[in-house]
Order: structure tokens, then sequence, then C-alpha cells
């Protein structure tokens, strides 16, 4: 629920703060995805309370007639529309135990379908490289997942992949969560393409770093079922987990300066 700067797309030029979940949820609804499932905390109401349609905060917005205030109709309209025209599940985890676990509550909803795991700290600016990815994925044969990869010099933190070429494919042959001695500057970003496999292999992982159900773990039992898992450089400049408090205050940085359509980034040391 952290606001980000967004591109106004009213008639009035300046930017206009949303929270983060709502961005992500537009952009992935602008790349073609229609069925949504959020996993949240039994806190976290707030979240579904803010998507969720609110007509008698829009009719005190028209009364009321100010020009702030018409900027956030046409907004909350365009949103509303995208919802109302989505299917949209919500899944309440009832105790946080890894972002494994928070995934393998959305089998039911996910059935046999492929479909895209999206973390909701993650801020990407753009989803352009998303299209080609997914095109990638859909394509390749017998593939039962892909990663998204970025080189980086602190590594604290991450899940790391170890790659290698196969054929004409890239793969994945080895994945870590938070090691102290990572084997690659490869880290996994929170955004990924699975099919319906990874549920099997999250009941057999058994729990991992901080005690809790890993997704970096699950996915180690994939490869290590001899199942494929592809991998796509993110190339952008840009992408953070908001999480963590200096990565926010450089997001807001720079969700500004996008939304005021100054594309310069500044060189972090921790990006490449």
């Amino acid at each position: 629920m952290l606001p980000l700067f967004e591109k106004n797309h009213t008639t009035i030029k300046r930017p206009i703060l949303r929270p983060l979940i709502e961005i992500i949820f537009e952009n992935l609804y602008d790349s073609g995805f229609r069925k949504f499932c959020f996993v949240i905390g039994k806190t976290k109401n707030s979240i579904a309370n803010h998507l969720l349609p609110d007509p008698y905060f829009t009719r005190l917005l028209k009364k009321r007639d100010h020009e702030f205030d018409n900027e956030f109709i046409m907004t909350i309209n365009r949103v509303s529309k995208k919802i109302k025209n989505s299917t949209i599940k919500w899944v309440t985890q009832e105790t946080p135990m890894g972002f494994g676990d928070a995934l393998l509550s959305a089998k039911k909803f996910v059935g046999t379908d492929t479909f895209l795991l999206h973390a909701g700290d993650a801020y990407f600016p753009s989803y352009k490289f998303l299209p080609a990815a997914i095109k990638k994925f859909k394509t390749s044969p017998n593939v039962s997942g892909m990663l998204f990869l970025q080189r980086k010099t602190e590594l604290r933190g991450y899940g790391i992949a170890q790659i290698k070429k196969q054929g004409k494919e890239n793969i994945v042959f080895n994945v870590e969560e938070k090691p102290k001695k990572p084997l690659s500057n490869l880290v996994i970003l929170p955004l990924y393409l699975f099919t319906s496999n990874i549920f099997d292999a999250l009941k057999r992982t058994l729990k991992g770093y901080n005690g809790e159900l890993q997704l970096t773990d699950a996915i180690r039992t994939v490869i290590n079922d001899k199942e494929k898992i592809l991998y796509s450089k993110y190339t952008e400049k840009y992408w953070a987990d908001i999480g963590i408090p200096q990565h926010y205050h450089e997001a807001l940085n720079i969700s500004y300066r996008n939304a005021t359509r100054t594309i310069r980034f500044p060189r972090y040391k921790n990006f490449i």
C-alpha cells in the first residue's frame, strides 16, 4: 500500500501518487491479464478495501467538485472499470510462513493453468520486457518455469541463480535462497512464470531459510526433478524491493522523475 508516483492519465499535467498494489494491478491488466489472485495476511484487509469500488467516496468527491477531486475521480473510474472486467480472488494467509507458503495458498485458484507470480512489494517502472518473456515461456517445450535475473554487486538478501546454455535455450541449473557464499552474481527477481508443477514441488520441499517454506527451495526441487527452468535477463536499469527503506526512497525519486518525464536514472552503486 506504500504510494509511488505515476504519470497522470488525466488532462492535468502533474504526477499522481498511487499505492504500489494498484500500479501492479493496472500494469498487469494492460499486459493482458484478466484473472488475479491476491494473497494477503489476515490483518491486511486495507488492501482488499482499497481495490473494492466505493460509490460513497466517489459521490463525495463529485460533490466537492475540486480540481484535485475531479482528477482522482477519473483515476478511480479508470481503475474500477478494469477491476470490474477482471476475475479477482482474495486468499488470506493465516500465518506468514514464507513466499512459498503464500503461493501454495493460491493452488486452488490456479488449478492447472500456467501463471505469473508477482511480489506485492516489487516495483518495476515499466513492463515492456514482459510480453517477449511470456511468449518465450509459452513456446518453449516442456518448460516448468522462468526466472527473471539481474547481475548485482550487492547480493545479500537475494536468492541466487546459476545458469548455462543448453542448445539455444537459457537454462537455470541451480538456485539458492540468501546464501552466505553466493555461487554467482545473478539475483532472482520477485517475478516468475510457472506451470502448475510448482505446487507439487512446494508440497515436497522442506522449510528452509528462516524456518519458512521458500519458493527458491521449491524451484531447486523442480530442477532436481530434471524439469526445465528458463531464465530471462532483466536488462532495464532499475527495479526495487520497496520493503527496504533505502530502496523505497530511491523508488520515490525514480518514480517521480518518470512521472515528470525525466528519464535519466541516477547511478546507484548496487546496480550494473
